[in-house]
């Protein structure tokens, strides 16, 4: 049957339903007088907050359907009469007489009961306040929509008392029946699920107008329904109905619909996808469905103020409580665009934000039912699509959003905090006793200890599901994580916000997890990195905004606070209490309008604490000291517990109990806070009553401040007395904030932080680094603290690479920014260009950069040059070429050149190269080239050796050759621009050699700046520009002319740029020439030979190339030769001898230098008439001539001296001639060299073939270059090998074939440093040029990688290691030859075996390891990577204390050797760095090998040999072989208890049980391969400890010592034999005969040490 609601379905069109609506409103005119309007109360610190979500709009602003339930029925009551009722009128009523509004409810429920009466007692009866709604299971008559509205409008402003007194119970009772039957009907309706099968309907289809007919009916009548509710709840939430009137089930019913209507309807249509067939009918604007929709949602959001008035007491049951909560979070995190902006969006905001309102009622009023709600809200929240997570923010003042969920669980949070209502109770007197005043500390501690709680529930669980469960991770692992990020990263941004003081609790209490994550050996390490990221947030925001309080100015709003607790002054309390109430009037101003977060009790409740727990410590100081107000408030004070002020402070933090204390002789701070604050003085008798008269003052002050915040808290809109600025109030919020105990953190965090800088993880140490970097970018002072230092230092020396590089980026960044902090660290920094990581490296080389272009310490400029010089011959082809275009862009590349020389084109007078470009800059630029020079200058000093000279020389090479052409021009007239001002600062040195400072640019010499600096530089610009040079080169001519022996270094220097320049000085006179060659001859008479030996080649090359002077080159080549013809003539005619070696020296020297740099035969067959008196003398070819002479005279019938002489001329014949090298008369002269010469003439010998080599590779590198460069003709000779260059190719190589045996022998002659170091030389030419087999020169690369020599053992180390990178097949053949050549190395250098370690007192990463590094770490490093290799190396290593106990060796130095060196391998083995578990056992096995074979058979061998030695006993003639043998074999027992403890301390100190040793089979493939192995550091600081083994750092030398040596390995091969015997009795049978060696033998640490105790006994 169809039938029609009443007044519901009478139109279907916009205007027709607006008009039932407002007919529905209005009460009828003849039978109801107009209603006597109520205006609601406001709900302390709960309001709503219409303008919390960003662009929501308030009720007002909403249409009228969409208006509150209050705002309807005051609607309704203006439409009935244009006359009001006035409320006061209405209250001044008597008690007895009915009140006309309550007079109204009567008579209109009189009317609706007999219209009720009338439809039971007959069918047909019609009433205009009821209709009939068809069912399921037949039709119904309820009361239709405007008789519950007239029912809504009358009962509003009834009271309870008046509906008690003058409105029967049974008719309240029936009116609630009527609206429960309503509430029924409409429950019955099933419109949920008219909506789930809408969504269903596909697009083709379509809603048929009869779905869409039924669905607007329902939509209707659910209006109805949720009005019918809502009455009953206001009843119920009111107390206007009793609950025998509004029986439990009744409220049941109508809150279920409610939430239904949520759950099935509001949540599925805003959760509806947009584009659906049913949200196109919804979304139409012309549709009544729309029009129907809006309505039903206007309803719903009427209904929620009195759902949200009921939640808050405690009527409703606990299941509807948890039904409303899940309904409200579904609607909470609902977003939907159906019915897109307007009035629908506003309507939807405002429901959404209706539920948060419902939300926070019951997490306020029903403590038991927080913990469960926040789960739900976060477990909700995390299932939500990411989108819908993110999409709604939250608006602040700055421009800076935040996630709304933030929001949220601030309210939540912020809303449990309930301050008492009476602040000032317990200040009514004049005293505040202790006890009363730490309860009423208590009071307000518990009104913020619920908010902590709930803070502290949301952290443990977000971080409690950021972890994995059962070593799985959780699908929603990372999501948690992404959650607990934005919500504590939103909370950092709401710090200092004035409405969001929970933000502070949050992260104070999150700090406090922080630390305890941190803490956590057993933490998960992405939780720990997580806390570290975080710390790194909140300390920065801690130092931020201190900083910005600090920096506040004091005439501006409050100042800057101090903390109350540490100055309790009337002075900071002032200032107190005009930062918080400011801070509390805005609050207020913003909660009477609607917009109060809950954040007043919150700070209200800190506040006071803060207050009255400043007087409470005040107190209890002065009761320790003994000055009391008075002996009754002594008495009190003694009450009080040390730890009170602290255990009440706010929040759940502690308050720092240490307290400042006045250092008065009296002993009382209360006196001391008088004078300061009256500035007067006491005598000692008014000190009492000036204590009281404070402490009472400062009492006041404190009831002053809480009575001011009850006042600001009762105020309403139009009683408040100022409007507070938002920043001023933000202002106040930053100070108020500061003083809570989160801003007092900062130190524990960054403490936290350092210590995590140890952490075992490499992720972790790395995270702690950037966490310190980002703090230290706040606050830079960080870094000057000692502890941060020391940890940086270390994470300096970190085994990872990724660690050293995170603290080289930590320092570099802020070096960079504060200069000030280089000194600090700029020592860690340098040292780091040496490190192993590449990247490491590279980023030490940007850093030096940064520190040179700031920095103005001149030492540092120079040290930064050098070591950027070394790192251009880094083994990293990057690295290298970093270092090139840093030196390049710090030294040759600058602006104001290219503008000089700009200029000068401008000008069209272009410079002569021979111009000094220098003094053409202004002074300022002048300046800077000079600081420029002088950093070069210093490095070209430091650059003495020939690594660091070749260097420099490469670097000029590649800047002036290797770059752009405009990066070459640019660098050449930087050159220029350097060789100017170094010949400007020459010619002013020598004027004044006083060193003054330069104050206008170029007046006087600059410091740094002397002659022989000059004149070096100089001369190292000379071979890479001698044009430069050259142009002023001629002004040095006076140098020459220099006799002081100590100017030797300035003349070798001129010699040099003469050489390097002479074939480019322009257009040079002929007067100079010839001065010049005359300065040059004359030198030659009586200048040293390292002058000589750069004065001949000048002079050769100026006779040579330009003044062709062959005559007086002539003569003195002749006049030498002649002399040496002469002396040998007398030598060998047996004569004395020459008189005079040093004339003999010299005219070898000048002959052969003479040889080697002039061509004579070439000149010979040009200018025959020059060198006729030549061709008299010498008949064959020169250098035949003097290769004959020097071949004589370096025979051993001469004075060592001549030898030498002759020996190194040789050397310099045979790199211009290298055939004449392997002549036999030649090798005659090296060979007895090495046989039979001394020190001298060895290193002769190794000199020459140093140069040789050299040279030969300067040849070579000239012959590639000159091919690349240039196309060359093919020569038939070249390819038949007839040349000669091809017969001079091999000579180096087959020089060294021959004598590289040789050559390393003499490189390890005992205490010859300068033999040593030449001779390495020359292995290290011979493996870079592949002229010998490299296994030949393994055993030296070991042995030298001991050196103590920084150069030879970094260099040694690298060519080893690029051997094993060439060779690893074959190179670690020599390995154990390597360890005997490292152990004789070491001998020589310490003189005997007895001082000789296996320990390398020089390594650098002793550090970081903690422990003594083995001389053999470098080698083992370059064999640990393959399992194989490794452990073959081991168990050599090992087996070299296997001595053999019948070679019948004799008792001698040899056998003190052999014990020596087992011991050097032992320590050596007990210094490896071992990574895995595998590599100790290993060891363990080999040694109990040799133990348990060896062992015994000496232990055999000595008891056969005892039992002999007794029956020899007594014969006069016993055998002496047997003597020795016995003596032989403890001295091999030595060796194999040096073995045995050396296991023993590799099982204590890696933490190996006996049994894992036992139990290890190399051959068995284990887990024990890949499980790594710490070392355990124990008293003997990583060092084997001998002492339990005297002998093996002792020599035997009489009978007893080798009696007790006998006897201590008898006791340790008896307990070893009886434990291994143990132990095959108990298992021997089941492992079979397949065991390892090691269950032959095993004994622990216990029976050494009971064996030990056994032999001191005896």
């Amino acid at each position: 049957m169809h039938t029609v609601i009443s007044g519901l379905d009478s139109a279907d069109s916009g205007q027709q339903r607006s008009s039932h609506l407002k007919r529905a409103m209005r009460c009828d005119s003849e039978d109801v007088k107009p209603a006597v309007k109520r205006q609601r109360p406001v709900l302390v610190h709960r309001e709503s907050t219409s303008s919390d979500i960003s662009g929501s709009v308030h009720p007002e602003s909403a249409p009228e359907h969409v208006a509150s339930f209050s705002a309807l029925a005051v609607s309704a009551t203006k439409d009935e009469s244009d006359q009001d009722i006035d409320i006061a009128s209405i209250q001044d009523v008597a008690s007895d007489q009915m009140p006309p509004h309550v007079e109204l409810l009567e008579q209109f429920l009189a009317k609706l009961f007999q219209d009720e009466d009338l439809l039971v007692d007959s069918s047909d009866a019609k009433s205009e306040h009821f209709g009939q709604i068809s069912l399921v299971h037949g039709d119904t008559t309820v009361l239709n929509k405007c008789a519950v509205r007239k029912i809504r409008a009358l009962l509003l402003p009834c009271t309870s008392e008046q509906l008690s007194k003058f409105v029967p119970d049974d008719e309240i009772g029936r009116v609630v029946g009527m609206l429960a039957a309503v509430v029924e009907a409409s429950d019955a309706t099933g419109l949920a699920d008219m909506i789930k099968s809408g969504t269903l309907v596909e697009r083709e289809t379509g809603l048929s107008s009869a779905f869409c007919d039924k669905l607007g009916k329902a939509l209707s009548l659910a209006c109805l329904g949720l009005d019918a509710s809502g009455v009953i709840v206001d009843l119920a939430a009111t107390g206007k109905a009793s609950n025998s009137v509004c029986p439990s089930d009744v409220l049941h019913t109508a809150v279920t619909l409610f939430k239904d209507c949520l759950l099935g309807c509001v949540v599925p249509l805003l959760d509806m996808a947009v584009g659906s067939v049913l949200a196109d009918a919804f979304s139409d604007s012309d549709g009544f469905l729309r029009s129907r929709l809006l309505a039903f949602l206007g309803t719903v959001l009427a209904a929620h103020d009195p759902v949200t008035a009921l939640v808050s007491g405690p009527i409703l049951g606990e299941q509807d409580i948890i039904s409303l909560v899940f309904a409200s979070i579904s609607v909470t995190f609902c977003a939907s665009d159906l019915l897109g902006s307007g009035a629908g969006a506003n309507t939807v905001e405002s429901i959404r934000r209706a539920a948060q309102l419902l939300l926070r009622g019951v997490f306020e009023t029903h403590v038991d039912q927080r913990l469960w709600i926040l789960e739900e809200i976060l477990a909700s929240l995390i299932k939500l699509p990411t989108l819908k997570r993110t999409q709604s923010t939250y608006r602040i003042a700055g421009g800076k959003s935040v996630q709304f969920i933030t929001v949220l669980l601030l309210k939540l949070l912020q809303g449990t905090a309930q301050s008492p209502e009476d602040l000032t109770a317990g200040f009514e007197g004049r005293r505040l006793p202790a006890k009363e005043c730490r309860m009423l500390l208590q009071k307000h501690k518990k009104a913020v200890d619920a908010a902590s709680s709930s803070t502290d529930f949301v952290i443990r669980y977000l971080i409690g599901r950021c972890v994995k469960r059962d070593s799985k991770a959780s699908a929603n692992e990372a999501e948690y994580r992404g959650l607990l990020e934005t919500f504590i990263d939103n909370c950092i941004v709401l710090l200092g916000h004035p409405q969001w003081p929970a933000a502070e609790l949050v992260i104070r209490v999150y700090s406090l997890h922080i630390l305890d994550l941190l803490d956590d050996d057993k933490a998960d390490v992405g939780l720990k990195s997580l806390a570290l990221e975080s710390a790194a947030l909140i300390a920065s925001h801690i130092a931020t905004a201190q900083q910005e309080i600090e920096t506040m100015p004091k005439g501006e709003g409050v100042g800057v606070l101090e903390p109350v607790l540490a100055s309790a002054s009337l002075e900071s309390m002032t200032r107190f209490r005009a930062t918080t109430t400011t801070l509390l009037e805005y609050l207020q101003s913003k909660a009477v309008g609607g917009e109060s977060t809950g954040a007043i009790p919150l700070y209200v409740s800190n506040w006071a604490s803060m207050l009255v727990a400043a007087l409470l410590k005040i107190r209890q100081d002065r009761a320790s000291r003994g000055a009391g107000d008075d002996p009754k408030d002594d008495e009190d004070d003694q009450d009080v517990d040390n730890d009170a002020g602290s255990e009440i402070c706010s929040g759940d933090s502690d308050i720092d109990d240490e307290m400042p204390v006045d250092d008065e002789e009296d002993g009382t701070s209360s006196d001391s806070d008088y004078e300061r604050e009256t500035s007067m003085p006491l005598r000692t008798k008014e000190r009492a009553q000036a204590a009281r008269k404070l402490a009472s003052d400062r009492r006041q002050a404190v009831e002053e401040c809480l009575k001011d915040y009850m006042s600001i808290v009762n105020r309403s809109a139009k009683a408040m007395l100022r409007s507070v600025p938002y920043t001023a109030a933000v202002g106040a919020a930053k100070l108020a904030v500061s003083l809570l105990p989160l801003y007092k953190t900062f130190d524990v965090l960054l403490a936290r932080v350092t210590l995590a800088l140890g952490a075992s993880q490499v992720t972790l140490r790395s995270k702690a680094l950037r966490t310190l970097n980002q703090i230290a970018s706040h606050r830079p002072s960080v870094l000057y603290q000692a502890s941060v230092k020391f940890a940086i230092n270390h994470r300096l020396q970190d085994n990872s690479p990724q660690v050293r590089e995170a603290a080289i980026d930590l320092i570099g960044k802020h070096v960079a920014q504060n200069p000030e902090l280089t000194s600090q660290y700029y020592e860690f920094i340098s040292v780091r260009i040496l490190d192993k990581g590449p990247s490491v490296r590279r980023r030490v080389i940007r850093i030096l950069k940064d520190i040179y272009l700031l920095s103005s310490d001149q030492a540092q400029l120079v040290d930064i040059g050098i070591r950027l010089l070394q790192r251009t011959n880094d083994d990293e082809r990057s690295i290298r070429e970093l270092a090139l275009k840093t030196l390049q862009e710090l030294w040759f590349t600058h602006e104001e050149h290219m503008q000089a020389c700009e200029e000068e084109e401008q000008q069209q007078q272009p410079m002569e190269v021979s111009g000094n470009m220098f003094n053409t800059l202004s002074p300022e630029i002048q300046r800077l080239t000079l600081k420029r020079v002088q950093v070069m200058t210093g490095v070209s000093e430091a650059a003495r050796s020939r690594e660091l000279g070749d260097l420099m020389a490469g670097l000029f090479e590649h800047v002036t050759t290797a770059t752009t052409k405009a990066e070459a021009e640019n660098a050449m007239l930087v050159i220029r621009c350097v060789v100017d001002a170094l010949f400007e600062q020459l010619l002013r040195s020598e004027e004044s050699e006083a060193d003054t400072n330069l104050d206008d640019g170029a007046a006087t010499s600059t410091p740094g700046f002397s002659t022989s600096t000059c004149l070096r530089f100089i001369s190292t610009l000379s071979a890479i520009a001698p044009d430069v040079v050259g142009a002023r080169s001629e002004i040095l001519g006076t140098y020459l002319k220099m006799t002081d022996v100590s100017e030797e270094d300035s003349l070798h220097h001129v010699l040099l740029i003469f050489s390097n320049t002479l074939l480019s000085i322009p257009h040079p006179s002929a007067q100079f020439l010839g001065s010049l060659e005359g300065d040059l001859i004359s030198l030659l008479s009586s200048s040293p030979q390292s002058i000589l030996a750069v004065a001949v080649p000048c002079l050769c090359m100026l006779v040579d190339k330009i003044t062709w002077s062959y005559g007086k080159l002539i003569r003195l080549f002749r006049s030498c030769a002649l002399q040496l013809c002469h002396e040998q003539r007398l030598v060998v005619s047996g004569a004395l001898g020459t008189q005079s070696p040093k004339n003999l020296m010299r005219f070898i020297i000048l002959a052969g230098l003479t040889c080697c740099h002039f061509s004579f035969d070439e000149h010979r067959t040009k200018h025959r008439e020059h060198f006729k008196g030549l061709d008299e003398l010498i008949e064959t070819t020169v250098p035949a001539f003097m290769n004959d002479l020097l071949l004589f005279f370096a025979s051993p019938q001469l004075s060592s001296p001549v030898q030498l002489a002759a020996m190194q001329m040789l050397g310099q014949l045979y790199i211009k001639h290298p055939p004449l090298a392997l002549e036999t008369r030649a090798r005659a002269v090296m060979d007895r060299a090495f046989a039979n010469g001394s020190n001298g003439h060895k290193l002769q010998v190794l000199r020459n073939f140093r140069d040789f080599l050299r040279a030969d590779a300067k040849r070579y590198a000239a012959r590639a270059k000159e091919s690349k460069d240039q196309l060359r003709e093919v020569d038939a000779k070249a390819l038949v090998g007839d040349t000669g260059e091809m017969s001079e190719a091999g000579v180096g190589a087959s020089l060294m074939q021959t004598y590289l045996d040789r050559v390393i022998d003499a490189t390890f002659v005992s205490s010859a440093a300068a033999l040593r170091a030449t001779g390495f030389e020359v292995i290290s030419l011979v493996l870079e040029q592949g002229l010998a087999h490299p296994l030949k020169c393994v055993p030296a690369l070991i042995a030298l990688s001991t050196s103590s020599d920084a150069h030879i053992r970094n260099k040694a180390l690298k060519l080893h290691q690029d051997l094993n990178s060439k060779y690893a097949s074959f190179i670690h053949s020599r390995d154990i030859e390597g360890v005997r050549k490292a152990y004789e190395y070491q001998v020589q250098l310490h003189g005997r075996a007895e001082y000789v370690v296996g320990y390398d007192p020089c390594s650098e990463a002793r550090e970081t390891v903690g422990r003594p590094v083995a001389f053999l770490q470098p080698l083992y490093s370059l064999l640990r990577t393959r399992r194989a290799r490794r452990n073959d190396f081991l168990s050599l290593l090992v087996r070299i204390g296997d001595a053999d106990a019948g070679s019948g060796a004799s008792h001698s130095e040899g056998w003190r050797s052999d014990v020596s060196f087992v011991r050097f391998v032992a320590e050596n083995i007990a210094g490896l760095d071992f990574k895995y578990l595998d590599e100790v056992l290993h060891v363990n096995y080999q040694v109990s090998a040799v133990i348990a074979s060896t062992g015994s058979n000496l232990l055999h061998q000595l008891d056969a040999e005892s039992q002999a030695k007794d029956a020899h006993q007594g014969v006069a003639d016993a055998p002496s072989d047997a003597a020795h043998k016995d003596r032989r074999a403890i001295e091999s027992s030595v060796c194999v208890g040096i073995l045995f403890v050396l296991r023993e301390f590799l099982k204590a100190h890696y933490g190996i049980a006996e049994s894992k040793c036992t139990g290890y089979n190399p051959n068995d493939p284990s887990n024990a391969r890949d499980k790594p192995v710490v070392w355990h550091g124990q008293s003997d600081q990583g060092r084997i400890d001998w002492s339990a083994w005297p002998f093996a750092v002792k020599r035997m030398e009489s009978t007893a010592d080798y009696s007790d040596q006998r006897a201590r390995f008898r006791h340790l091969m008896a307990g070893s034999l009886a434990v291994a015997e143990e132990n095959r009795s108990f298992d021997g049978h089941a492992n079979g005969s397949g065991g390892s060696f090691a269950d032959d033998l095993v004994l622990n640490a216990e029976e050494l040490e009971y064996l030990t105790e056994q032999l001191i006994d005896d």
